[in-house]
């Protein structure tokens, strides 16, 4: 019961961020929901070789599958890899929108939250970057993979993003040493 009253007490004083929440909370449902049907037609991919043909939106790895199993199992790691991390990025965003108190909204939990943020941006991006290098390599050596722009794209946006909320977290990391100053001065 507690829980509901703190939303609706939130929501009242704070709608602006109580919407935000709910549209942060649709991505990362959405997200999670690539994550784990990537995660499941790769299983079962595994099982029943032909759904290689359509992982997830019409990826179809079917003939890396065919030629190398083990390059197939990487290839698709690592996709999942992005897919998780992209995900726990926005459940991190829930979590700050939850804590975060407009009257007071310096706190060591939300600096924490902001740096984490910004590291498993920069995570992304150096994954990112690891999985286009990995698809180069595996075309340069002939085995079929189809454009895959969708799933690795947007490597630099990441390291950037990573890079400004890092900024940010400094930032916010010294409101809150300003406002415990404060709140010893007074």
């Amino acid at each position: 019961m507690k829980l509901a009253e703190q939303w609706k007490e939130k929501w009242e004083s704070q709608p602006g961020l109580m919407l935000i929440t709910v549209v942060i909370w649709s991505i990362f449902i959405g997200l999670c929901i690539k994550a784990g049907a990537l995660l499941f037609t790769s299983i079962y991919s595994l099982f029943k070789p032909t759904v290689a043909q359509d992982l997830f939106e019409g990826l179809n790895l079917y003939g890396l599958m065919n030629q190398e199993i083990w390059y197939y199992i990487g290839l698709v790691s690592l996709l999942i890899g992005i897919a998780c991390l992209k995900a726990y990025m926005f459940y991190l965003m829930i979590r700050i929108f939850l804590t975060i108190n407009l009257n007071h909204p310096f706190s060591k939990k939300v600096s924490d939250l902001i740096s984490e943020i910004a590291s498993v941006a920069i995570q992304t991006g150096i994954l990112i970057i690891i999985t286009t290098a990995s698809l180069k390599w595996l075309i340069k050596r002939g085995f079929d993979i189809p454009s895959m722009g969708a799933y690795t794209g947007g490597a630099f946006e990441y390291l950037l993003l990573g890079a400004l909320i890092y900024a940010i977290a400094k930032v916010f990391k010294r409101g809150v040493e300003l406002q415990s100053e404060n709140e010893l001065t007074i």
